[in-house]
């Protein structure tokens, strides 16, 4: 894979930055029955509308220098799948070198690198270099200001960061700055909110089918807060066309959450769910013959 860096900057000094993608999904459904494409993931090929808006606190660790620190800003919105976003962070007191930039996944765990940026040291690049290195492509570098003082901290902009390909930025869980030991000096958190953490996410969705009944129908809508360790989570899930007087299960990312029964003209209202629902995947009610009735994918 390409080698990539981020330029630091100070107040006006410029920036560059090459951030190549990483795959990290095979656009796979890997569920089973009536799971639905990429239910492993939040985010995609949605029904309805998903919005993400968060601003992070990037914590220092132990491994971090005195005074590190900064925040990133990641915004996205999906329409049916047609995904728009920006992501750019702010970056304090870290010494001069070389680091990673990396997501943690909500859906699996994984950790992703997005790619490196470098503090201080930059300098000039002229063509005819003695090594004949580091020449190709840097074209537009020549005569950029490269500051090696950290105090005022680094800028990188959301045209300068791009996610893995496969990666919803509803999915990013965490954001990493890292050295190049593998050392984890900064941590951003969208799931448990810390410091001065601000996450909202909203979605209007459009539930489908599952085998069980092929004529259910309905929508659901859910509203996710973080802020400084708080959450508030507020959901609503109508379903019409579900089998009379039934009681199903309520399945949540795969796992049984509840039950719920279905009135006798075959609606079922559901209000909460026991989640937070920034890290909900999906929502599926199942039968007693355990097949979907209905389900949302986020």
């Amino acid at each position: 894979m390409k080698t990539t860096r981020v330029l630091a900057l100070l107040a006006a000094c410029a920036l560059a930055v090459f951030c190549p993608s990483l795959r990290a999904d095979d656009g796979q459904n890997h569920g089973g029955d009536d799971q639905g494409e990429n239910e492993d993931c939040q985010g995609g090929h949605i029904d309805g509308s998903e919005t993400l808006i968060a601003s992070v606190d990037l914590v220092p660790t132990t491994n971090a220098p005195a005074g590190a620190g900064g925040f990133a800003k990641l915004i996205s919105e999906n329409e049916d799948g047609v995904v728009q976003s920006s992501f750019s962070l702010t970056i304090t007191g870290l010494d001069a070198g070389v680091y990673t930039l990396s997501i943690v996944k909500k859906s699996d765990g994984s950790t992703n690198d997005i790619g490196q940026f470098q503090i201080g040291g930059c300098g000039r690049h002229h063509d005819g270099d003695e090594d004949g290195e580091g020449d190709e492509g840097d074209d537009d570098n020549d005569g950029e200001k490269c500051c090696n003082s950290t105090t005022n901290g680094i800028v990188i902009s959301d045209e300068d960061v791009q996610l893995p390909d496969g990666t919803d930025p509803v999915d990013v869980g965490q954001i990493l700055i890292s050295d190049l030991n593998g050392n984890v000096l900064l941590v951003g958190d969208l799931v448990n909110a810390t410091g001065k953490t601000s996450v909202k996410f909203r979605a209007k969705l459009r539930l489908a089918p599952g085998s069980a009944s092929l004529q259910a129908a309905g929508k659901a809508q859910a509203v996710g807060t973080a802020r400084r360790g708080r959450h508030l989570n507020r959901f609503t899930m109508i379903a019409s066309g579900l089998t009379p007087n039934t009681i199903f299960t309520v399945r949540v990312n795969g796992q049984d959450a509840g039950m719920l029964k279905s009135n006798r003209k075959g609606k079922a209202l559901l209000h909460k769910l026991p989640a937070n629902l920034l890290t909900v995947r999906s929502v599926h009610l199942v039968d007693p013959q355990g097949q979907t009735a209905v389900r949302a994918k986020f």
